[in-house]
């Protein structure tokens, strides 16, 4: 199997429309890649190349498994992504900014890493760094992924406050860099005990019907950006006439029309080849 190099990688970004001086937020599989040399600090590297310096690349590192009823702690100097390899890569990077959220941070480098000085109590609300993503025209790209994996998706879920989730609250801590202990309320917009799930493949294959997306493929991973503004502005106008936009309708999940989706459930990879995806 051929090694993906940081050129490579940065050729194929450029084809699917990322930009200098963009600000990307990036769900990403280094798998669904095939074998790529340098491993995540090369994927890394290449988005960084291609953004320049007044760009600005964005990852979730998210911290999922948490005791949420007993106090839970939250380091970000020292609690590692669970979002994959490429995510804790970028989280580790000098001069990576880190958002103040129990569950859902996001890391940000480059010239508007300021996007994650700010997190509210709710990870998708107007204080926080997925709706500065909307303020800035922000792009996303999904790497490697399913729209199952976009998670800014469930911004637009809050703002039309959708009937199959409800708000919960609670108690954690933040743990600055000399040790000490603060209060970190934490909110979350949480599905209904009878909820059956998402399914973004159903919202991004409307979005892609529209022409709003454009579609690549990157080594073996099948490659996906669109604008921000453009999902929120979308999935709200189809919300009106759909409430179940974002859900699964009990006949399986949306297929999408480049690619194959592979992988098992909250794991799932887009990919060309699912006998390319690399296993070392």
């Amino acid at each position: 199997m051929s090694s993906l190099g940081r050129d490579e990688i940065a050729a194929g970004l450029t084809s699917l429309g990322v930009s200098a001086g963009d600000v990307v937020f990036v769900h990403s599989s280094l798998s669904s890649m095939g074998h790529v040399a340098g491993g995540a600090e090369t994927v890394v590297d290449a988005f960084l190349d291609v953004l320049g310096s007044e760009g600005t690349l964005v990852v979730p590192t998210f911290t999922l498994a948490r005791d949420l009823e007993h106090g839970p702690v939250f380091d970000p100097l020292r609690d590692a992504s669970g979002m994959g390899r490429v995510t804790e890569t970028a989280r580790t990077r000098p001069g990576a900014r880190r958002s103040r959220h129990l569950l859902h941070s996001v890391a940000a480098v480059g010239a508007d890493s300021d996007l994650a000085d700010a997190h509210g109590p709710s990870a998708w609300a107007a204080d926080g760094p997925f709706w500065r993503l909307h303020e800035l025209d922000g792009r996303i790209v999904l790497l490697g992924v399913p729209y199952l994996r976009c998670t800014y998706f469930h911004m637009i879920e809050q703002l039309l406050q959708t009937p199959y989730r409800r708000w919960r609250e609670f108690e954690a801590r933040l743990m600055e860099p000399d040790g000490t202990l603060r209060p970190l309320v934490t909110r979350t917009f949480s599905p209904e005990p009878d909820f059956v799930g998402n399914d973004f493949n159903r919202f991004g294959a409307l979005l892609e019907e529209r022409g709003l997306v454009r579609v690549g493929a990157i080594g073996n991973a099948v490659a996906r950006i669109f604008n921000a503004r453009d999902a929120v502005l979308t999935g709200v106008a189809l919300y009106r006439d759909d409430p179940l936009l974002f859900v699964e309708t009990g006949e399986g999940l949306t297929p999408l029309k480049d690619g194959l989706m592979v992988g098992e459930m909250h794991n799932e990879k887009a990919v060309l080849d699912p006998n390319r995806i690399y296993e070392g």
